[in-house]
């Protein structure tokens, strides 16, 4: 009777699901972290990124302490990819105690400091390679399929959520671009194309195939949501993402055929936004919503097509075998590949592709361009850089003239580019992560960056080449998804959406993971204690900037609302955080100016003034401040020194 009860309760005990701890782990960091920092504006914002910072470097610290973390599991690779991002992080750290702004350089730090600890959460989650590449491409791809979704929806349902139309509104011109929820269409644009590769590898490599067929499906949504962002950068990463999984990918005929029904599910759907125009454009409205509520009817049809197709796809790869003619050796294909090549570059000069290489190239200089302010499918055709060039010239010459080694400060470009811009422009970056690294800390901080994405590009080439079959294909879709990130991070400010470096440094995490399972090393204890000591430092380079930030955000509020005793009080809270910074000195001048303590107000503004003496804006307050303490010479020299700072703003056309 007991052996009966004992082999019921073992059947029992077989029969409950097992519960994978650390694919558990691995989903729910993933989904919650980019989820989060998608909808809420991508994280731009420094309190909601230097906010998940600080969780992230808690949960670290916490896990070194109790020895959850396995630093010593880590291989070479890991190793050198984790020092160069922390001496990357190490020199930012250094560049800014020659700033133009220690505010600025001090913010940038918190930022390189939240991503560090992105990286290294990921890398401690992982046990092996194969197991943590396939868990965080899966939870990847949902997220990023999640997010087009909402952003899809938000265009086609215009009244279902009034926050989409915000970017809109502010920017009257980028009204038909579709940026919600990261609130800026070239950023989604780049969010979304890392997300196809990811579902082609899971579209052909998925043990299921009804895993296959959701996946396939979910590419038609990604397809219409980057192209009603009419980003012309996200559809120039987009192909070079496609054409680097399908090279790095095995047994390429399957994967070309989900290719083409996915992409002609995605090119149905774009000719039926192009036929619809209040759509195509970001209008609101009754007509709008006619309109989308047809193009919503035609994405689900085009989304279970393409799953339905692909269904079919992976039958026939399992169950049927390939004519001879299509199953090329390796020596073939290369045979075929150097024909198409020479067959393109002849056909290229045929037509004239010098000529109009040349013709793009300069109209790529020029800062508007033919088409270029069109919301239609026409914008895709123009050239113009859209004021790129003269960022990048500006930079790179002011840079190489003067710190070509040390850069003029982290997060400093403004400053660097409003003395020397050659017209009214006002940007805050250099729309190049390459560029403007050069530009803030100089070649070093430059080969420091570089050195760290070559190594995690060069790992995740390895991997392809080392892996077979299904892994080599879920390997090939993270190398396309991390080589995306990379071309689209050379011409746009990604680095300053923290969700894209986050999916970056996520499957970088992946790809960099142990091999295989192994003993902890000798000597742990003494790392866990290092990985503690370096949560502390990062949560402190954290907290001050967002501190700092939130009491000039509650100073603000209170002065909004009349309340300026606890305004004062709040901005020099601010300034007791953080002494050199600028923002709480000057929110502090403002409201002692609004109480009509002028000679408090100048002293306030001049501390400012001192800590960020590259910044226009402050010494042109300081001018109004010097004329009501009647200094009419100081508010006279307070005043060119504005306008050479900002010289050709129209605050000081005559």
């Amino acid at each position: 009777m007991e052996s009966i009860a004992v082999r019921s309760a073992a059947r029992g005990a077989r029969t409950l699901p097992r519960v994978d701890a650390g694919a558990l782990s691995v989903w729910a960091l993933v989904l919650a972290l980019v989820t989060y920092l998608a909808v809420d504006g991508g994280g731009y914002d420094l309190i909601v990124r230097n906010q998940v910072g600080i969780v992230i470097w808690w949960i670290v610290l916490i896990g070194a302490v109790c020895g959850l973390i396995p630093v010593a599991a880590l291989g070479g690779r890991a190793w050198a990819a984790l020092g160069l991002f922390g001496a990357f992080a190490i020199w930012t750290g250094v560049a800014s105690t020659w700033s133009q702004s220690s505010q600025l350089s001090l913010d940038e730090l918190s930022r390189v400091a939240c991503y560090l600890g992105v990286l290294l959460l990921g890398l401690a989650l992982h046990r092996d390679r194969e197991r943590a590449l396939r868990h965080t491409t899966n939870a990847l791809a949902t997220a990023i399929v999640a997010v087009a979704v909402l952003a899809v929806f938000s265009r086609l349902r215009t009244d279902a959520i009034p926050a989409a139309h915000q970017t809109g509104s502010y920017l009257p011109g980028a009204q038909g671009r579709l940026g919600w929820p990261l609130n800026y269409w070239n950023g989604l644009a780049a969010f979304v194309v890392m997300g196809l590769p990811l579902l082609l590898a899971i579209a052909t490599s998925a043990r299921t195939l009804r895993v296959q067929a959701v996946a396939a499906a979910g590419i038609p949504v990604l397809t219409l949501c980057a192209y009603l962002t009419f980003s012309r950068g996200g559809a120039i990463a987009a192909a070079v993402i496609v054409v680097a999984f399908i090279a790095l990918a095995p047994n390429r005929l399957p994967k070309l055929l989900t290719l083409l029904v996915a992409a002609a599910g995605g090119a149905a759907l774009i000719v039926a936004a192009v036929h619809r125009p209040a759509i195509e454009r970001g209008l609101v409205g009754s007509v709008a919503d006619h309109q989308g509520s047809s193009l919503l009817v035609a994405v689900l049809l085009a989304c279970a097509g393409v799953g339905i197709l692909q269904a079919g796809i992976g039958l026939g790869v399992r169950h049927a075998t390939p004519p001879r003619l299509l199953t090329l050796s390796a020596r073939r294909a290369r045979a075929l590949l150097a024909a198409a090549l020479v067959a393109l570059v002849v056909v290229g000069l045929a037509a004239g592709a010098p000529t109009h290489f040349d013709h793009a190239v300069r109209d790529f200089e020029r800062p508007n361009g033919a088409g270029l302010a069109q919301d239609t499918i026409a914008r895709f055709g123009a050239t113009s850089g859209n004021g790129r060039y003269d960022y990048w010239k500006v930079a790179v010459n002011a840079t190489a003239h003067r710190h070509l080694l040390d850069g003029f400060g982290p997060g400093t470009f403004q400053l660097v580019w409003l003395p020397r811009a050659p017209y009214a422009s006002y940007v805050e970056n250099a729309h190049s992560l390459y560029v403007e690294t050069f530009s803030d800390v100089g070649l070093v901080g430059l080969a420091l960056l570089v050195a760290f994405l070559v190594t995690v590009l060069s790992a995740a080439l390895t991997l392809v080449v080392r892996s077979r079959h299904e892994a080599r294909t879920c390997a090939a879709g993270a190398a396309a998804a991390l080589l995306g990130f990379c071309v689209s991070a050379a011409f746009d400010w990604i680095w300053q959406i923290p969700v894209l470096p986050a999916a970056f440094l996520l499957l970088a995490g992946a790809v960099l993971a142990p091999a295989r399972r192994g003993r902890p090393m000798r000597g742990a204890p003494l790392r866990a204690l290092a990985l503690g000591a370096l949560a502390c430092v990062a949560l402190l380079a954290i907290a001050i900037p967002l501190a700092t930030t939130g009491a000039v955000a509650s100073s603000e509020a209170a002065s909004g609302a009349g309340r300026q005793a606890i305004a004062l009080a709040d901005a020099r809270s601010a300034a007791a955080v953080e002494p050199d910074a600028a923002s709480p000195q000057v929110q502090e001048a403002l409201v002692l100016e609004l109480e009509r303590r002028d000679t408090s107000a100048l002293a306030a503004i001049r501390r400012a003034a001192r800590d960020a003496p590259g910044d226009w804006s402050t010494w042109l307050i300081m001018s109004r401040l010097e004329v009501e303490t009647g200094h009419p010479g100081a508010a006279l020299a307070a005043y060119r020194r504005a306008r050479s700072l900002n010289p050709t703003s129209g605050l000081f056309a005559r």
